[in-house]
């Protein structure tokens, strides 16, 4: 309930009092607003309107048809009046908070924020003015970001009326449950006083195999009737239907309770009976729009109970969703229980649907949203007790700066149907389809040869993905290869080489940082296409391999700690690789005397050695330490000295600075290693190990 109320209901008999020339008129009016008859008390209203001079009188004339308006749910109407009730001067700052909120319904966001401030810096007080301007803020932000729902009217189904509250028929999926108050009312045309409106009834329509809808038809009586029927659930077997139902009680007030009616046999239905909570009077209070669970012991519904126990006099109570469980025994429903300020709000929620997974999806104008009423989803805290969760606003294109309400999934899939007002419809209120298309996901790359980044044919691409799925390709004849994608899952991938020799002669192997890639989708709310290479190293006289830095002490032959895990990638290269025989070779720059750095280098390639032996246990005979010094420097003392300045020269002193090694053969046979899973790689190697040409990598360590 707003807090403004009691000052209506006191400015209607003030005013009253001071309007006797026009005193009928304003009567009349004020008794319809009372017997919430909106619509007809914006007739007196403006009748009233056209006969006084009283300035006072006149804006407060202009603000009740601002809330005459809104109330029967006008809302370009009641932007209207409440703009002439603030030129007009009308004294309460509420006028500016339900402009905003017109104003904001319209996705006139930057007018609505202005009123908004303008009202909260009269009723700092209240919240609803910071709330309002920060659902503008974030209204725009969502259009600007929209997701990748789908949406589209369902031009076939909907008339320039209302069409809402769209319900499956039956687990076919292949007929739409909805209520209208278009022309063919079971009725007879009776106008509802409050909206100025047709009463509603039931209407039903069938798709066929081209996807074309059939012209809507009203269900017969009994579940139509002269009063309003509104807001159905239907079960999974299509023969149980519970739904809405407003009629007239004798003080002529709108009053709605839930039916219940079962199918006889083809379109014959039993006489609805109303659901019974065990309680004594239900003429005081509505209840609307049942959601049951898919076991039917759970119903979710929207009521004004509780508000209207505090205050029965209240012109706009609270409507909040309660719920309410079945028993199977005493074959009764309990009385309801409000769902209390986690899924509540001083607002209004309405539209409850209760999805498979127990998942609630309910309309909200109470929490940060893009108009009137916005969709909300709060998913389900606990198999055994029926409580939900904070509720997530579904965005744009699901909420608009309309009303946005009723909506029904299609079983575990995202799609479904959901009613809005929205601009671009074809009536007052519609339906509309959603629809989460898949999202286009991928990894494509190239698998080409480290030195000359030729492309390979034949090498074996495979991706695992944490969903415990496992596939391979091998490359084709251009070294390509592509996957498709799932969402969220994580993926790991590795490369392995051909198991022929190229066309040139040349066989491959893997290293651990070229070989292996992992990505995820998880989290990904648009396509994406992951790009994927991958080198494998050639095996000949030419090739030089880099691996992590190895780092030594200063002028020193001594491994620091963080070379352990350098050596630890090339221990892991001789494992899954036990026929290769490595030459591990050492570089220094060319700073101090060639005989120093001669020996340093080689006490370095033998440190490396003894690591490699005596503590990872690797086969001595597979690892020929190798010093070379300043011999093959791969910047000149020439070019560095050329550098402009002494940080770009110290860089290069570190280049030439450097471990690597060659493989000198793969052929050797270790009976005590443990076998691989990689195919062996054989070549015809023609090395001289000692001394060698100019290196075509790098990998530069530190002196």
């Amino acid at each position: 309930m707003r807090y403004i109320q009691p000052l209506l209901l006191l400015a209607i008999l003030s005013y009253t009092v001071s309007m006797r020339a026009q005193r009928n008129f304003v009567k009349d009016a004020d008794l319809a607003y009372k017997n919430k008859q909106f619509y007809q008390a914006t007739e007196y209203y403006k009748k009233a309107l056209s006969k006084t001079h009283n300035k006072a009188a006149n804006a407060r004339i202009l603000f009740m048809l601002g809330e005459s308006y809104r109330a029967a749910g006008y809302n370009k109407d009641a932007e209207l009046w409440y703009t002439k009730a603030i030129r007009a001067h009308y004294p309460d700052p509420v006028s500016h908070l339900y402009l905003a909120e017109a104003l904001k319904k319209d996705a006139k966001y930057e007018e609505a924020i202005a009123e908004f401030k303008m009202y909260k810096e009269q009723v700092a007080s209240n919240p609803e003015g910071e709330l309002g301007i920060a659902s503008c803020e974030v209204a725009m932000k969502w259009k600007g970001q929209p997701s990748r729902y789908q949406v589209e009217n369902m031009v076939q189904i909907n008339s320039q009326d209302y069409d809402f509250s769209p319900m499956f028929l039956d687990r076919k999926k292949g007929s739409i449950v909805f209520t209208s108050r278009r022309a063919g009312l079971t009725g007879g045309g009776e106008v509802d006083k409050k909206t100025g409106l047709l009463f509603s009834d039931l209407f039903y329509t069938t798709v066929d195999k081209n996807g074309k809808w059939d012209t809507p038809r009203p269900f017969p009586s009994p579940l139509n009737s002269a009063a309003s029927e509104g807001s159905c659930w239907i079960n999974a077997k299509g023969n149980k239907i519970f739904f809405t139902r407003c009629e007239r009680n004798k003080n002529r007030i709108m009053r709605c309770c839930i039916m219940m009616s079962t199918k006889k046999s083809g379109d014959e239905w039993t006489t609805p009976v109303v659901v019974d909570f065990g309680m004594d009077d239900y003429s005081k209070f509505d209840f609307r729009h049942p959601a049951l669970s898919p076991d039917e012991t759970v119903m979710v519904l929207q009521s004004d109970y509780e508000s209207l126990q505090k205050d029965s006099s209240l012109i706009e109570p609270n409507n909040d969703l309660y719920i309410s469980t079945y028993d199977k025994k005493t074959n009764s429903w309990s009385q309801p229980r409000n769902l209390g300020p986690g899924i509540n709000t001083p607002g209004k929620e309405a539209f409850p649907f209760i999805r498979q997974d127990g998942t609630l999806y309910y309309s909200s104008d109470g929490m940060l949203g893009m108009g009137g009423l916005d969709i909300y989803k709060a998913e389900k805290v606990s198999k055994d007790k029926w409580e939900w969760a904070k509720p997530e606003n579904l965005k744009f294109p699901l909420n608009s700066a309309g009303d946005d309400f009723g909506i029904v999934f299609d079983g575990k899939r995202e799609k479904g149907y959901f009613s809005s007002n929205r601009d671009g419809g074809k009536g007052k209120d519609d339906i509309w389809s959603f629809n989460l298309p898949d999202l286009n996901l991928g990894v494509d790359g190239v698998v080409h040869n480290c030195n000359t980044r030729d492309s390979l044919e034949g090498a074996l691409v495979q991706i695992i993905g944490s969903d415990g799925s496992a596939r391979e390709q091998k490359t084709g004849k251009d070294g390509t290869y592509h996957f498709t994608l799932h969402q969220d899952v994580s993926y790991m991938m590795s490369v392995t080489a051909p198991t022929e020799k190229s066309k040139k002669g040349q066989s491959f192997f893997n290293l651990a940082d070229t070989s292996r890639q992992k990505f995820t989708t998880l989290g990904l709310t648009a396509s994406k296409l992951f790009s994927a290479d991958f080198c494998l190293e050639p095996v000949d006289e030419k090739t030089i391999i880099t691996f992590p830095k190895v780092e030594y002490g200063l002028d020193s032959a001594n491994l620091r700690s963080a070379s352990r895990d350098s050596l630890d990638y090339l221990y892991k290269l001789l494992t899954d690789y036990p026929n290769f025989v490595i030459e591990l070779a050492a570089h220094t720059d060319s700073r101090g005397s060639f005989n120093h750095n001669l020996v340093l280098s080689q006490h370095r390639a033998e440190s490396c050695y003894k690591y490699l032996v005596e503590v990872k246990k690797i086969n001595p005979k597979r690892i020929v330490p190798k010093g070379y010094g300043s011999k093959h420097p791969l910047i000149s003392d020439a070019e560095i000295a050329k550098l402009p300045t002494s940080d770009l020269k110290e860089k290069a002193h570190q280049t030439n600075r450097r471990t690597v090694i060659r493989i000198i053969d793969t052929d050797f046979k270790d009976p005590s290693a443990p076998a691989s899973k990689r195919p062996p790689v054989k070549t015809d190697l023609n090395h001289k190990q000692e001394d060698y040409g100019g290196d075509n990598s790098v990998d530069a360590n530190k002196e």
